[in-house]
């Protein structure tokens, strides 16, 4: 109900116009008054969905740079990192969908890159590891327990969380006892795989602690590798892990709305002024 429409419609003066113009008037004044109720209404357009992958597994890589990294007795003449780097580079290029972030430990741990979807960035910080770079021993426990409060600060709390330890050594450094790590990373919801690298027949603080590492895998819920001083072996173990692990990614959809109003109501307005337009004519010749 309009209770102002007769006064309105006395204001346009389509009562007082001759009777052809009038009518003319007078289904224009209707026109226009249906294209502004239809801009009241606010119309929109509804664009066709677009669809995102959102990464739904977050990884952290945790890689021992302690001095015995440094050993040179890598097929190929390389070090054992420079061989460690040659096949995690190669494993973050084929994981384009997970957001991957970085631990490193020697006599300390540290986060060294967030868990994040930038892998240049990543691919950057693995070119700058260096043996020794903090410290010459191997703190298993520490590392781990470090991985596991970097990806229990990621954003995405809907995401499957794993962790990739991989050491030469055994644990000579840890204020974290490595088994309690474990049992930290299973409450976080973290699943660990290990890979023993090196030499698995020396003996003393430079033997990779083969069971340590198995201990840590089977209590968390993952595997255990163990690949011998050849980068082949190295990328073996990785493109298994890639092949075990695959990508998890959830499509989110949207759609835009775009409004509408604004046509009938600009032709609502030209046609209200082509109809004062005609009015003013019409006084201004009679």
């Amino acid at each position: 109900r309009v209770p102002f429409l007769p006064e309105l419609i006395d204001e346009v003066k389509l009562n007082s116009q001759p009777v052809r113009s009038s009518k003319l008037s007078g289904v224009l004044f209707w026109i226009i008054w249906i294209l502004l109720v239809i801009a009241l209404t606010r119309p929109e357009y509804l664009t066709p969905p677009q669809h995102i992958q959102k990464p739904m597994r977050d990884v952290v890589l945790i890689l021992d740079v302690s001095g015995s990294m440094a050993k040179n007795d890598v097929e190929g003449g390389i070090t054992r990192l420079q061989a460690v780097q040659d096949s995690v580079r190669k494993f973050v290029a084929q994981r384009k969908s997970d957001r991957i972030g970085l631990v490193i430990f020697a006599s300390h741990a540290w986060p060294f890159a967030p868990v994040s979807e930038d892998k240049q960035a990543l691919q950057t910080r693995i070119n700058q590891l260096a043996p020794g770079m903090i410290g010459q021993q191997t703190a298993i426990g520490d590392a781990l327990g470090v991985g596991v409060k970097l990806l229990d600060t990621t954003t995405n709390k809907d995401a499957s969380k794993l962790a990739i330890l991989l050491t030469d050594g055994n644990d000579t450094a840890s204020q974290l006892a490595p088994p309690l790590a474990a049992r930290l990373a299973v409450s976080h919801h973290v699943q660990v795989h290990t890979i023993a690298f090196g030499d698995v027949t020396q003996t003393g603080d430079d033997k990779v602690d083969l069971p340590l590492l198995q201990d840590i895998a089977r209590i968390t819920g993952g595997k255990s590798w163990t690949a011998s001083n050849s980068g082949a072996s190295l990328d073996s173990v990785w493109q298994e892990i890639d092949a075990i692990t695959p990508v998890q990614v959830k499509s989110i959809g949207w759609s835009w709305h775009i409004p509408l109003f604004q046509w009938p109501l600009l032709l609502a307005l030209a046609l209200l002024l082509l109809i004062n337009l005609g009015r003013y004519f019409r006084e201004k010749t009679a």
